[in-house]
């Protein structure tokens, strides 16, 4: 994998600096530092955020955010392999498990989401606090568009962190990190003071172990309050606030490395659609597979270049207008790709337009296909690009 390192002015601001690696479209990572030796990482396909995390406790994160969303799940079990597919183990760990459907789609995006939230509730805390500087590193897009799981936005993930946040300061807990431990300095104290019962759960579940967060995952009660009801103990010296230590990565049996089904695993050509029509898909699927090759078809533009990638088609129809990501814009990103320099790609149109042609000739379209799709003139351009493969 490679990287290039670019340092930026420690007087931008984290807000401004998201916004840049959205509008320019970085395929990285974001790195992140304060003074008092905090990092993070915010990690970005095609300008889109992927994924972040804390480098001061990425595994109890995990943890955290598995115990949370799929309580089933025994942790200290997780074996995945340390591998180059991405630069960011507890990522891989979700996409490994979605993979073995551990986690359903719904379940791993819950994960993703909550996990950027966190992460940028600490930053944005700790911007009140300190000066934070930046870098961005460059990655080669294969290893992230791979393994994109899903595109966050990026404005509701900060207003989410937000929101979070000033709940938190409201409630007089701006000085308090949500990653510290609460730990029992006097236990007389509080066995005098506090009632039997309450006493009790206090003395079983604040054990030293557990971070704010993962006692209000414990006791499913919402973090600020949950906090908010220890402040009492905690001025009164009962309770005190540690660091949390990081955990060690789970050392559960090694499997066998996961493997991604790539078109080599299938002796006919492999032909895709992207569409964000089911219609037109299911249309161009029947006339190709009856045509003896096979077919995948992709709906969604953000999650085009990841499962292209996957599946490595040998001939790629490309709808021209699509939302968020029109054809002209998933072609681009293609040809700068090595795995499709050479793959014939077709843009679909209603409108076979000079315009559009010339537009097509531009992100190096190989051919134009118009609309409504004419079964004799779909394969004849199928036969024109894959003739020398099929015969």
């Amino acid at each position: 994998m490679t990287a290039t390192v670019v340092q930026h002015s420690t007087a931008t601001r984290l807000i401004q600096q998201l916004a840049l690696q959205s509008q320019e479209q970085l395929t990285g990572q974001l790195n992140v530092s304060a003074a008092s030796g905090e990092r993070w990482s915010l990690y970005f396909c095609v300008g889109r955020l992927i994924w972040a995390t804390n480098h001061s406790h990425p595994v109890r994160s995990l943890r955290r955010q598995l115990s949370a969303y799929c309580p089933e799940f025994n942790f200290e079990t997780l074996a995945v392999r340390e591998s180059d597919r991405f630069v960011c183990w507890n990522y891989q760990v979700v996409w490994v498990l979605l993979k073995r459907k551990v986690l359903d789609k719904d379940t791993a995006i819950a994960i993703i989401e909550q996990t950027i939230t966190d992460v940028l509730f600490d930053l944005f805390q700790q911007e009140r606090r300190e000066p934070l500087s930046f870098e961005t590193v460059h990655h080669e897009a294969l290893s992230i568009l791979r393994m994109q799981i899903v595109a966050v936005n990026l404005k509701h993930a900060v207003k989410r962190a937000k929101v979070a946040l000033d709940e938190w300061k409201g409630a007089g807990l701006v000085q308090v990190s949500p990653n510290l431990i609460p730990v029992i300095r006097n236990l007389e104290g509080l066995q005098e003071n506090v009632p039997a019962k309450a006493f009790e759960q206090l003395r079983r579940k604040v054990n030293g172990q557990r971070t704010l967060r993962e006692l209000s995952i414990l006791t499913k009660i919402e973090m600020t309050r949950l906090t908010k009801s220890l402040v009492p103990y905690i001025r009164k010296r009962w309770i005190d606030l540690v660091p949390a230590r990081e955990i060690e990565q789970p050392r559960g049996e090694r499997p066998p490395a996961e493997r991604s089904p790539t078109a080599d695993d299938s002796r006919k050509p492999l032909i895709a659609c992207v569409d964000d029509s089911p219609e037109l898909c299911q249309q161009l699927g029947e006339i190709i597979k009856t045509a003896g090759y096979d077919f995948i078809s992709i709906t969604d533009s953000v999650q085009a270049l990841p499962i292209l990638l996957e599946k490595r088609p040998q001939l790629i129809f490309l709808d021209l207008v699509m939302p968020v990501a029109n054809g002209y814009e998933v072609c681009t990103q293609l040809r700068r790709m090595s795995q499709f320099t050479e793959t014939p790609i077709i843009i679909l149109t209603g409108n076979d337009g000079v315009v559009d042609r010339v537009r097509a000739k531009m992100v190096k379209a190989s051919d134009f296909l118009g609309k409504p799709i004419d079964a004799e003139k779909l394969l004849a351009t199928v036969r024109k690009f894959l003739e020398v493969k099929v015969s």
